[in-house]
């Protein structure tokens, strides 16, 4: 290539192997990256919450347990719970659901144990109270000066609660607050450059949102809402990595992305329909009339799993 090219990184797997030998990749790569070992920290569950806790930002009380001793620790933690892997592997995601509300202390030891047994560490968590759409999202991209960043909510998850956007839209009514709260929070780590996120739940029980957990050093799925709504974080990180004018924004949050396939299951499981903000746009994360080879892939691949569980 004439110049370098532009890494912006979706999965912590390619992150973590580039952010390792960094300095064999970044004469022919420009990319934005914090110190490695703060980087494996913040891919990593546990300390991202004693450095949360540290700093007195909004988390729920949080429990490692690395063997079967540490599980007392259960009867300091109020029910339900949410048990979740530390850091995900192989070993955990062929075994387990990538998380799970428990409602009793007894229950969590048992799931713990099993999973300590099979990965040898897991984390357990006061269970935040809320509503699928109570789930909040706060996507940045740092700069040393005047960083930029995007609020968004999630309509609902796949799994409900637990897993991955389903579908998704901007949120500025608590755009000031999450925001805020984002960005001090890394700059209160000293991570001042790259693309930064972290996704929030309000408590109902107090109103009060509580940090879930970061991204840290890639893009998020749902990154695409925040180019439909005229904040193109991708965009903006491309062109500081590149050294070139940033885009002019402007805040447009009358869009809906949605992974159909997901997001049609979620609201079925959930008995309600597929509901949206109204005279909002709806923006498919797979089927579009000019580009449908995404949906034509991801139908085959269910197909080929509903027949693989089948048989």
């Amino acid at each position: 290539m004439p110049q370098k090219g532009v890494i912006i990184f979706a999965d912590d797997r390619p992150l973590l192997t580039v952010s390792r030998y960094r300095d064999r990749v970044a004469p022919w790569f420009s990319f934005q990256l914090p110190l490695h070992e703060l980087l494996v920290d913040l891919t990593l569950k546990e300390p991202f919450f004693r450095l949360a806790e540290r700093g007195g930002f909004p988390v729920p009380r949080t429990l490692l347990a690395q063997n079967h001793g540490d599980l007392i620790g259960l009867r300091d933690l109020r029910p339900p719970l949410c048990v979740k892997p530390n850091s995900r592997s192989p070993a955990y995601d062929g075994s387990f659901k990538k998380a799970y509300r428990i409602e009793t202390q007894a229950d969590a030891r048992l799931l713990c144990e099993r999973v300590l047994d099979a990965v040898g560490e897991v984390i357990v968590q006061e269970w935040i109270e809320g509503s699928n759409d109570s789930i909040y999202f706060c996507l940045c991209y740092l700069r040393p000066g005047a960083s930029v960043a995007f609020t968004g909510r999630k309509g609902r998850s796949w799994p409900p609660q637990i897993g991955v956007t389903a579908s998704c839209w901007a949120a500025p009514e608590v755009a000031e607050e999450l925001e805020d709260l984002t960005i001090r929070f890394f700059r209160s780590i000293g991570l001042t450059n790259g693309f930064a996120s972290m996704e929030f739940k309000r408590d109902q029980r107090d109103g009060v949102f509580r940090f879930v957990e970061p991204t840290v050093g890639r893009i998020d799925g749902q990154v695409e809402i925040s180019a439909l709504c005229g904040v193109n974080l991708c965009h903006v990180g491309y062109c500081d990595a590149a050294g070139q004018p940033h885009p002019p924004l402007e805040l447009d949050p009358t869009h809906v992305w949605r992974d159909e396939f997901r997001d049609f299951i979620s609201a079925r499981l959930l008995g309600a329909g597929c509901f949206y903000p109204p005279s909002h746009r709806i923006h498919n994360a797979y089927w579009r009339w000019d580009d449908p080879g995404p949906a034509l892939l991801e139908s085959a691949k269910a197909a080929k799993e509903t027949l693989r569980r089948v048989i």
